[in-house]
């Protein structure tokens, strides 16, 4: 269901669309540093047990700092603790590139190059979010160490003791039982935390624990459902703010599915030029309202260092939602699926936790 006033059934208008290739190619030559990690439910699957801080709410790899030190890979300084995800490579270059027309045209779920859906200048309309959920990625569901089976030069590193192109899901061990228990009709918070900013928006999903049945299209086959209009950015300290949710269910895929929108916005460039890589704004303002002062920008710092509290202060805070576990499901253990579709980059992060259902 809608739980905004302006969501309404959203058509394509786009024409004509940029073909993967080339889109590939800009990719490769954007030098972006990220990214993003499920931060609760505790992710069992987001890294070797030492090398790794794995997300969390409060302490060490709380909220969006999730590029750690102790990399052991040659590309960065950082370990890539939230390094799981999806990208083109040349081998594939479909992946995380929209399979059709954009579904997503309309300003209010946009979040990059909100005012222009058609035409030479939608540089977006490929991208993941352009029609959530569509996208193919690497891996099971739960990310692809570096981004997939090949290195590009865009950030896109392993994390620290795993191989480029590792599905995390087949390497790394989840716990024997279960650490977080959730019942049948009940409702539950699950919340996930950035790095660095691509815009897009994101959604939660179950598949069951049977052995050789965990895949993307299991995770697709059970998205959740968000619980009423309201999510709230929880600061590490615990404080916590709520916020409208801004949530699209039309034109997402599998049809029907609930994705919210980022609420973080990064700033707006000049029409045809750039893609709003920066961290403080220029003229062109924000591409949409911020929840807090201070809270938007690119992140990173790649552009424009922010030396003050103007921009970038949404590392110190977590992404909360609430979400419906269906009253039928069958009790049993299951991974949750966190799938973030960004519309800035041809990206999509992922990572999963171990729950049991009962």
């Amino acid at each position: 269901y809608c739980t905004r006033p302006t969501c309404t059934e959203i058509r394509p208008t786009q024409t004509t669309m940029l073909a993967a290739a080339v889109m590939l190619g800009a990719l490769l030559v954007v030098l972006v540093t990220g990214h993003g990690q499920l931060n609760h439910p505790p992710s069992t699957r987001q890294g070797l047990p030492g090398k790794t801080w794995p997300g969390a709410l409060s302490g060490e790899g709380a909220g969006g700092y999730c590029e750690q030190p102790n990399s052991e890979n040659p590309h960065n300084p950082l370990n890539g603790a939230c390094m799981l995800f999806s990208q083109p490579w040349p081998a594939r270059p479909n992946i995380s590139v929209i399979p059709g027309l954009p579904t997503n045209n309309a300003r209010a779920f946009r979040t990059n190059n909100v005012n222009v859906s058609s035409g030479p200048n939608d540089w977006s309309a490929t991208m993941p979010w352009r029609a959530p959920g569509s996208a193919a990625v690497a891996g099971s569901g739960c990310g692809s160490a570096g981004g997939g089976g090949a290195w590009n030069a865009n950030g896109g590193w392993p994390p620290t003791g795993m191989t480029q192109g590792q599905d995390p899901f087949a390497v790394l061990a989840g716990p024997t039982v279960p650490v977080t228990n959730w019942t049948r009709g009940g409702t539950v918070e699950v919340a996930w935390g950035m790095w660095a900013n691509h815009g897009g928006g994101y959604s939660y999903r179950l598949c069951r624990n049977v052995a050789g049945g965990v895949n993307e299209s299991c995770f697709q086959r059970n998205p959740l459902d968000f619980v009423g209009d309201t999510y709230w950015l929880q600061h590490i300290n615990g404080t916590k703010y709520p916020f409208p949710r801004v949530t699209l269910n039309v034109g997402t895929y599998p049809a029907g599915s609930q994705w919210a929108r980022n609420p973080i916005p990064t700033c707006a460039p000049p029409v045809g030029q750039g893609k709003g890589f920066a961290d403080k704004c220029g003229p062109e303002g924000l591409e949409y309202p911020e929840p807090m002062p201070g809270l938007h920008g690119f992140g990173y710092s790649n552009s424009t260092a922010c030396t003050d509290d103007s921009c970038d202060m949404y590392h110190d805070y977590s992404i909360v939602d609430t979400v419906l576990i269906p009253q039928g499901i069958v009790p049993g253990d299951y991974f949750l699926s966190w799938r973030w579709d960004c519309e800035q980059t041809h990206q999509i992060w992922q990572n999963c936790a171990d729950v049991r259902i009962d």
